[in-house]
């Protein structure tokens, strides 16, 4: 429950601290008086959109405070990183700017965490409201709580997470059969392509080695043959200098030691060279042209490069690991009819046991709906409202988590009227009686600790009045909800609560200020006389509220 709220500098309110108590409270004033000025503070508190109109003129920015029994959702802050306090307090910061700041048991928090926040601690109906949301999402959700369905709704999202799974399992083997890159045989001839270039056996550095070597044969063979003739044993060769070097030192060999030694590194220069002679005779041989050669070695040598291109792949040494691959997909390929048939039969039965629990859901939603109906249809008689009809229809819809069904209310409020969507409810009274006939209901098994009923009584008066205010002090006194907090003009609401607020307007002339005033007894009796007088209280007036706060503590 909402235990107390501060609020500074926002619009024109310079300063107001209210403390709430548990009950009904209601929130009176002359038209423009300034209600709407402290919902737009709640709202703020509530994370709804900040905009500069909030700061007042005098300030640079507006903070409203809050501080909330709140023990259901101390594991709901934890999930959210947010510190858990016995108290639960927020404050909201706006600038001139437009700009905010947000705070959570003063850890600084996000705006969208304010608003989830505010969804499970406050819930707001405003004068044209229907007391719920008509969107598919939120009536089921409405049913699924009045009727407790917990189990039912939970084995039903088992269900359609399941066939959802099977499904998409389904869908991308299928799509795999049906996509080129699926064709056996297609995978089959890219494999063979690949097996006839030899693979395993290739060395593609010394494949490219061998073609630079065969396509400059002739210029190797010429070299070679160039070096063989300068080593020749003739006159000319180096061969032939290096004998008439060894022959001249032979002669004086023996005479002295480093003669001897020029000797020997002579001769061992001589065998050196004689073997490097040899060498270069067996390259030249071995280097001769071979066309046929290497016109081989550039087939095979585009052709590896082709494939490279084709199965877009870096180059002609990645070729096998695709082979690799292709292998592994044909394998994978080969079985894929019956993994598909398999993933076929295990999608038809998860879509059977889907729709069975989705089956069970509607009915247990319609039976839910009778509830609901049950319960709706008194309250709108002691609202003065007893020939209305009220039934909930189940339209089919796609599969999805929601379920198979998306309830609509249909409502009629007068004899031999047709059912009809709730939504084209005509009159003013007829909505807010429903609304708040709905909200009784919905206050038994929401967890939302304070409800806020902004003039939802606008259209009705006298006894009606009477009725709807015993009802939302009924509202505040659930099971489930702590607090009602209601702006209303007429007596009669005004005389059942617990609590009385007045909102006046000040003036000196110069500024306007908002201020907010908890009345006692006494001061409860006049401002209801003046609600029913419309101008100064009159004896007549005062006798009337007593008989109304009578009444109301009577019921």
């Amino acid at each position: 429950m909402l235990r107390r709220i501060h609020i500074r500098n926002h619009a024109l309110i310079t300063e107001v601290e209210l403390n709430f108590n548990e009950g009904f409270h209601v929130f009176t004033g002359e038209t423009g008086s300034g209600k709407s000025i402290l919902l737009g503070a709640l709202g703020l508190l509530l994370g709804k959109r900040a905009d500069t109109a909030s700061v007042g003129l005098s300030s640079d920015r507006a903070v409203v405070e809050g501080w909330f029994s709140a023990p259901h959702l101390e594991d709901w802050l934890l999930t959210q990183d947010l510190p858990v306090n016995p108290r639960l307090s927020i404050r909201r910061e706006v600038l001139k700017n437009g700009r905010s700041r947000v705070f959570v048991n003063d850890a600084q928090a996000s705006v969208a965490q304010l608003q989830a926040l505010g969804e499970k601690l406050v819930d707001i109906h405003q004068q044209h409201d229907l007391g719920v949301s008509l969107e598919r999402e939120a009536l089921c959700h409405l049913l699924d709580q009045v009727g407790n369905h917990n189990s039912v709704v939970h084995t039903y999202q088992a269900a359609h997470r399941d066939w959802v799974d099977k499904a998409t399992e389904w869908k991308k083997l299928d799509k795999l059969s049906k996509a080129p890159q699926g064709d056996v045989p297609y995978l089959k001839h890219q494999r063979t392509e690949l097996e006839e270039l030899n693979l395993d056996a290739l060395d593609w550095p010394e494949l490219e080695a061998a073609m630079r070597t065969l396509s400059r044969a002739s210029e190797l063979t010429s070299g070679l043959e160039g070096a063989a003739r300068a080593l020749d044993r003739d006159d000319s060769g180096a061969l032939g200098q290096l004998d008439r070097v060894l022959k001249a030192l032979r002669r004086v060999a023996g005479v002295d030691a480093e003669i001897d030694e020029a000797l020997v590194r002579t001769e061992s220069a001589r065998i050196e060279l004689q073997d490097l002679a040899e060498t270069l005779d067996d390259l030249g041989r071995q280097k001769q042209p071979d066309p046929a050669k290497l016109r081989m070695l550039e087939e095979h040598h585009d052709a590896l490069w082709s494939a490279t291109k084709k199965h877009n792949v870096a180059s002609p040494e990645n070729l096998l690991a695709r082979q690799h691959e292709l292998d592994a997909q044909i394998q994978s390929l080969e079985g894929l009819a019956d993994d598909l048939h398999e993933a076929q039969a295990k999608m038809n039965k998860a879509h059977s046991a889907m729709q069975a629990a989705g089956h069970d859901l509607r009915e247990a939603r319609l039976a839910a709906g009778a509830t609901v109906v049950g319960r709706v249809l008194p309250l709108l008689s002691d609202l003065k409202m007893p020939h209305s009809c009220m039934d909930w229809e189940s339209e089919d819809v796609p599969a999805d988590a929601l379920g198979l069904d998306s309830p609509v209310i249909q409502f009629s409020s007068n004899p031999g009227s047709p059912l009809q969507p709730l939504t084209k409810v005509a009159s003013g009274g007829e909505r807010a009686r429903f609304a708040l006939a709905l909200k009784s209901v919905l206050a038994q098994v929401q967890s939302t600790p304070v409800v806020v009923l902004d003039e939802i009584d606008t259209g009705v008066s006298g006894e009606v009045a009477s009725f709807m205010g015993a009802a939302m002090r009924a509202i505040a006194h659930s099971d489930q909800t702590a607090q009602v907090l209601s702006v209303t003009h007429l007596p009669q609401v005004a005389a059942q609560a617990e609590h009385h607020w007045e909102v006046r307007k000040a003036t000196d002339g110069m500024t306007t200020e908002v201020g907010v005033t908890a009345l006692d007894e006494e001061g409860k009796l006049k401002a209801i006389a003046t609600m029913l007088s419309a101008s100064e209280v009159t004896a007549e007036a005062l006798g009337q509220a007593s008989q109304l706060l009578a009444a109301a503590k009577a019921h």
